[in-house]
């Protein structure tokens, strides 16, 4: 495959999530559908599309089915029922990865590789309905490889390049200021930030002569000649399919260095179909544009979608070493390497749609697991309609922010989606004061980001975190030793 390093820009702007610097010209007709993942499914050294019999070249991070398996079909990730998912969709079971991410850091002169776990994604779907050929749906079985360095990969998207990473902090005002790196190599910025994202955007065109990628995900699709959606096709490929661009987010970044699984600086994307058949031929024919120009018009398309009421969250590295591969890929002395290579081999798939997994790294809850302090730290007023005191994600304009900053402006900042779930005593909404919030929020005792999804299952455990009765009340509503501040 040609390499073609493009040129890197860097810029710092204040922006609303959106770039418009240098963008390529669209032409009228543009519509974006929108999925956001609160987490990864999982992570494994395990490659569905190229090796279905061992194990991966190198770890790889899985957002949608649970079923990541590397012996996994399109009819498994299909069928998969949705509480074995972190698809915010009940109709969309596709499965996206790219290699894992890894925090190097260097002590007494031992390198570790500390894996980044905590992810979110959003994979952004495009399409033009003006241009010719016509945008069809990806066909059963359908799947496709995109690399930063690939011939065509460096012009489009937001910035004129289908990789772009952007290090965003968030202003009081509630805007965002971005210092971003657009095109291959892929470079991660040594300084912290509050968010950094990492966005991938796959190829539009299609020969079918050359098959769905059972045999070749990498020669049967490319980018269009001018790099805009629904530009002109090289010759030979007569077909268009949506847009696929991944966006991964890692929210409070610290900095330093990091590098890919796979130890390149060149990032790839994986993308296997999964959705319910017909789904979205109807979304492609029955979601009109918003009228709005430009590679980014606004998110759309949700009322041809089912929400996911009880999303998954990421199978625990004790299930995957139990039913996939048992290797260490959470903290390591060395990156996890090698096509069928290792002193483990891949254990047998031994379910056929839904996964046996229960995330067992939290061992069972007893009555004895917890400590006088816990028994004595219930709180008198369990019946009061309360906020949560954990801090929680406003949305990716707003970052991390407490019940405290919604009390400011509360006319306003409780109109945003979920933030009455979250402070429903703030924002004088009765009718939440006994459901659980809809946020991922941060967990005083360790800093990671959870929801109630995650909560609910260790309940008999994890209701006991602090403020955790106050967040996910209905989940918690029969814990009786909840902890509070």
């Amino acid at each position: 495959m040609k390499i073609s390093i493009a040129a890197l820009s860097i810029l710092t702007v204040s922006i609303l999530g959106i770039f418009s610097i240098h963008a390529q010209e669209e032409a009228p007709g543009m519509t974006k559908m929108c999925l956001f993942y609160p987490s990864p499914s999982g992570h494994a050294r395990s490659d569905p599309i190229l090796n279905q019999s061992c194990a991966s070249d190198h770890v790889h991070t899985f957002y949608g089915p649970q079923n990541f398996h590397p012996n996994t079909s399109y009819e498994q990730i299909r069928d998969t029922s949705p509480q074995y998912s972190t698809s915010p969709v009940i109709e969309n079971q596709s499965l996206y990865w790219h290699p894992s991410i890894y925090e190097v850091v260097i002590a007494n002169g031992q390198k570790t590789y500390s894996r980044v776990s905590d992810l979110e994604s959003s994979p952004y779907y495009r399409w033009n309905t003006s241009t010719s050929p016509e945008t069809v749906a990806f066909p059963p079985g359908f799947r496709m490889i995109a690399y930063s360095n690939q011939e065509g990969a460096d012009q489009g998207g937001e910035t004129e390049n289908n990789l772009f990473v952007e290090c965003c902090d968030f202003t009081d005002d509630g805007e965002e200021d971005c210092t971003s790196t657009s095109g291959n190599p892929l470079i991660f910025p040594t300084t912290a930030c509050d968010e950094l994202g990492v966005a991938m955007a796959m190829p539009t065109c299609w020969d079918e002569a050359k098959g769905i990628g059972t045999n070749d995900p990498f020669g049967h699709v490319a980018y269009t000649i001018d790099g805009t959606v629904g530009g002109p096709c090289p010759a030979g490929y007569n077909t268009r399919v949506p847009q696929v661009q991944l966006v991964v987010r890692i929210v409070n970044y610290k900095g330093g260095t990091y590098e890919l699984s796979d130890g390149s600086d060149v990032f790839h994307v994986d993308f296997m179909n999964g959705w319910q058949e017909g789904k979205l031929d109807e979304i492609i024919s029955g979601c009109k544009p918003t009228g709005e120009p430009g590679y980014s018009p606004p998110c759309d398309c949700d009322q041809f979608l089912t929400t996911n009421e009880a999303p998954a969250s990421a199978v625990c590295d004790s299930d995957v070493k139990e039913y996939i591969l048992n290797e260490d890929t959470n903290i390591v002395a060395s990156l996890p390497r090698g096509t069928c290579q290792g002193t483990n081999t891949l254990i047998p798939k031994i379910w056929a749609v839904d996964p046996p997994f229960l995330c067992s790294d939290e061992p069972p809850a007893d009555d004895d697991d917890l400590s006088a302090d816990d028994e004595s730290a219930v709180d008198d007023d369990d019946d009061l309609c309360k906020d949560s005191d954990l801090e929680f994600k406003v949305n990716r304009r707003h970052g991390i922010k407490n019940c405290e900053w919604v009390a400011d402006q509360p006319d306003r900042r409780c109109e945003i989606s979920g933030v009455k779930q979250h402070c429903p005593e703030t924002c004088e909404a009765e009718e939440y004061c006994d459901v659980d919030s809809t946020k991922r929020f941060v967990l005083e005792e360790d800093g990671t980001s959870r929801n109630c999804a995650w909560t609910a299952k260790r309940a008999n455990r994890r209701c006991n975190k602090i403020d955790m009765c106050n967040t996910c009340r209905d989940t918690c509503a029969d814990f009786d030793r909840c902890s509070y501040y």
